[in-house]
């Protein structure tokens, strides 16, 4: 492995890797990277873990995530790997699905909110789920959003950057595209 380093975490052995030794098998829908850099401090990506989606990782094999790496990790996936000591983490696990039974809408707020501040104050932002097209690519849309970018625009670059296959997910993009723009850019409107 190029530039591994193992550190040891208790009863499991960790990996430590540059992020250009991040790279996945070739799947025809999985982008290569694990983590792609949508704008400059603003990355989107997935998890290299035992639950990662693909045989690559699993087992008792982790990638830690290091204050090297990321100052901010904002994860949409539940059963992701914690990130390192001193790396502020931000979770919110949801399905990749527009029938959750529950609105999530206010919480989402809180981390679209939270992510974009961090990455306009120059910190480095990993945005992430499992396989950071769907869940992640929703929320970068929307931290886009919240930077001035139309839904469309954000929709695309996302695509760009990170994979053709990323928000797939049709309820995902409708959402998106139908998004109240004032809500995300300004926040919540007080209660009378």
């Amino acid at each position: 492995m190029n530039n591994a380093q193992r550190k040891s975490t208790g009863t499991k052995s960790v990996i430590k890797l540059n992020l250009d030794d991040l790279m996945r098998p070739t799947h025809s829908w999985m982008p290569q990277a694990v983590w792609s850099e949508v704008l400059l401090g603003l990355w989107q990506g997935g998890t290299v873990d035992r639950y990662a989606p693909d045989e690559w990782m699993r087992g008792e094999t982790g990638i830690l995530i290091t204050k090297q790496d990321f100052d901010s990790v904002y994860t949409m996936y539940a059963s992701a790997e914690p990130v390192d000591w001193f790396v502020k983490e931000l979770r919110l696990g949801f399905y990749d699905s527009h029938d959750h039974g529950i609105s999530i809408e206010q919480q989402l707020f809180e981390v679209v909110e939270a992510a974009h501040r961090d990455w306009v104050a120059g910190k480095r932002v990993l945005i992430r789920c499992q396989a950071g097209l769907n869940r992640s690519g929703l929320v970068m849309s929307l931290v886009l959003i919240r930077a001035g970018y139309d839904p469309a625009d954000a929709i695309a670059l996302i695509r760009e950057r990170r994979s053709d296959n990323a928000l797939f997910n049709d309820s995902f993009v409708e959402y998106l595209l139908d998004a109240d723009l004032d809500f995300w850019r300004a926040g919540l409107a007080l209660a009378a």
